[in-house]
C-alpha cells in the first residue's frame, strides 16, 4: 500500500502498515481467484504485488480533478501538487494553468505513480486511452470484454 500525505493521514505508521511476504502471497492468491471479475485491475495489481511497480494508464489532470470540500483542486489525490481553489479561480483557468500543464507532462513519472493502486482512476483512463482499451478487447475477446466493460460501470456511458 502506498501512503501519501494527500490521500491518507497515517504516514507516521508507514512501517507497521507495510505488508509482509505472507500478506502479499495471500493477496495474490485472492486476486487470482476466478470469481474476481475485474481482470484488468486484478492483473495489474498482481503484477504490482510481485514487482513493486504499477504499470497502467492514467489520465489524472487530463479529464478530471479531485476537489476537496474547501475548494482546493488537485489533478491526483495521491500527489501533493495543488492547482488552486475553485472558489477563488475559475475551473477553466485552473485546467489550463501552467501548473496543470506541467503536471500532465509528468503523469506516470511521479514516484507515487509507480505504486498507485487506485482502481477508480482506471475507470476514467481506460476509455480515454483508446488504444489500450481497444487492445484489451482484442486480447479478451468480445464476450469477456463486454462483461469487463459492464463490470467497470462504463456501459452507462458507452453501450
Amino acid at each position: 500500500m502506498h501512503l501519501t500525505e494527500k490521500r491518507y493521514d497515517n504516514i507516521d505508521r508507514r512501517q507497521d502498515l507495510a505488508f509482509n511476504e505472507r500478506d502479499i502471497e495471500k493477496m495474490i492468491k485472492f486476486y487470482k481467484l476466478d470469481q474476481f471479475h475485474w481482470n484488468f485491475h486484478r492483473n495489474r495489481l498482481v503484477d504490482y504485488l510481485r514487482t513493486g511497480v504499477m504499470k497502467k494508464p492514467c489520465t489524472a489532470g487530463f479529464n478530471y480533478f479531485f476537489v476537496r470540500s474547501n475548494g482546493e483542486v488537485f489533478p491526483c489525490p495521491l500527489i501533493k501538487i495543488g492547482l488552486g481553489n475553485f472558489k477563488e479561480t475559475k475551473v477553466v483557468e485552473l485546467f489550463f494553468s501552467k501548473e496543470a500543464s506541467q503536471f500532465r507532462k509528468q503523469v506516470g513519472k511521479y514516484t507515487e505513480c509507480r505504486t498507485c493502486t487506485e482502481p477508480g482512476l482506471e475507470r476514467y483512463s481506460l476509455p480515454f486511452e483508446g488504444f489500450i482499451y481497444l487492445s484489451l478487447m482484442l486480447k479478451m475477446g468480445k464476450k469477456d470484454f463486454l462483461e469487463f466493460h459492464k463490470h467497470m460501470g462504463l456501459n452507462k456511458y458507452f453501450s
